[in-house]
C-alpha cells in the first residue's frame, strides 16, 4: 500500500477510513490491516438526501449547490441555543443538524447535508480511534474527490477529539 503513494506520509499504525456509499474503518499496522468498523453514512447517503431535497443528480452538483449555500440557515448551532454563551463549546457548532430550517434553499440544504455526514463520519472515527489508541486517521474515497467542504468538515471535527486527519491524494 504504502508503495503506491510514496509521498503520502503515514505513521506505521492508522485509522484508514473509506468513504464510499457507506463508510469503512480499517485499521492499519505496518504490512496488516482489518476492517474494524464503519458506518452507513457515506456518498450514498449523501447523494440520495441531496437528490430529494435539492434536486441534485452528482456529486458535483451537491459541491457547486454548497459552495453557494449557509448551513447556519438550517442547522441550529450552539450559538443560536446559547445566545450570550455561557457554555465551554464553539458558538458556531451544530448543535443539531437540520433543525433550524430557517431556509430551504437547495444551496443550504445542499451545504447542511455537507454538514451532516462529515460531522457524523468524522465523530464515529474519532471515538473508533479513541478507543483503539489511533493518533491519525487517513480519509479516501470518491465522495472526497473535489470535495474540499467536507474535508474541511471532517478535518474540522477531527481535530476536535483530538485526533489528527489526513486526506489521500486520489
Amino acid at each position: 500500500q504504502r508503495g503506491l503513494l510514496p509521498k503520502f506520509a503515514v505513521p506505521e499504525r492508522y485509522l484508514l477510513v473509506s468513504l464510499g456509499t457507506g463508510t469503512s474503518i480499517l485499521e492499519v499496522d505496518g504490512a496488516t490491516f482489518q476492517r474494524i468498523g464503519g458506518t452507513a453514512l457515506g456518498g450514498g447517503t449523501l447523494l440520495g438526501l441531496a437528490r430529494l431535497l435539492c434536486r441534485a443528480e452528482s456529486f458535483a452538483e451537491v459541491v457547486a449547490l454548497a459552495a453557494r449555500g449557509d448551513r447556519a440557515r438550517v442547522d441550529l448551532l450552539v450559538r443560536d441555543v446559547y445566545p450570550e454563551g455561557g457554555i465551554a463549546l464553539p458558538p458556531d457548532l451544530t448543535a443539531s443538524n437540520f433543525a433550524k430550517l430557517a431556509s430551504r434553499e437547495p444551496a443550504d440544504l445542499a451545504h447542511a447535508l455537507l454538514g451532516l455526514l462529515g460531522e457524523n463520519i468524522g465523530i464515529t472515527c474519532t471515538a473508533v480511534a479513541h478507543a483503539r489508541a489511533v493518533e491519525t486517521l487517513v480519509f479516501g474515497g470518491s465522495v472526497l474527490d473535489t470535495n474540499p467542504m467536507l474535508q474541511e468538515i471532517l478535518q474540522r471535527t477531527v481535530q476536535m477529539g483530538g485526533r489528527d486527519a489526513r486526506f489521500l491524494p486520489d
